[in-house]
């Protein structure tokens, strides 16, 4: 039985480059306003958490609405700097595993 293996090297960070620089290239501000709408995300989610432990009220889902906020509120503020270290890591680990079945195969 052999594997075939399609690429030699996986390169999903260049591709969300190149995908990126295309919507900003088209909607410049467009990076302005979802760092702005995480920002609030972020800020409003740990507002509303700190007001409901002062309270001592609304804890009984623990911190599942703060991280529905924080996660979406993160990706939006950063996704020029989030995106590409998450697919960086997955392209280290997809070469790596690329890498290991070339190697198994030889």
């Amino acid at each position: 039985m052999h594997a075939i293996v399609a690429a030699d090297t996986v390169n999903l960070k260049g591709g969300w480059s190149s995908f990126w620089s295309a919507i900003t290239s088209g909607f410049p501000g467009i990076t302005t306003m979802m760092t702005v709408i995480g920002v609030i995300l972020v800020v409003g989610a740990i507002l509303k958490w700190a007001w409901d432990r002062r309270r001592g009220g609304n804890m009984s889902q623990g911190h599942q609405n703060l991280w529905g906020a924080l996660i979406p509120g993160a990706i939006l503020a950063a996704p020029a700097l989030l995106f590409p270290i998450m697919l960086g890591i997955l392209d280290w680990v997809a070469n790596i595993g690329i890498s290991l079945v070339n190697t198994a195969i030889k």
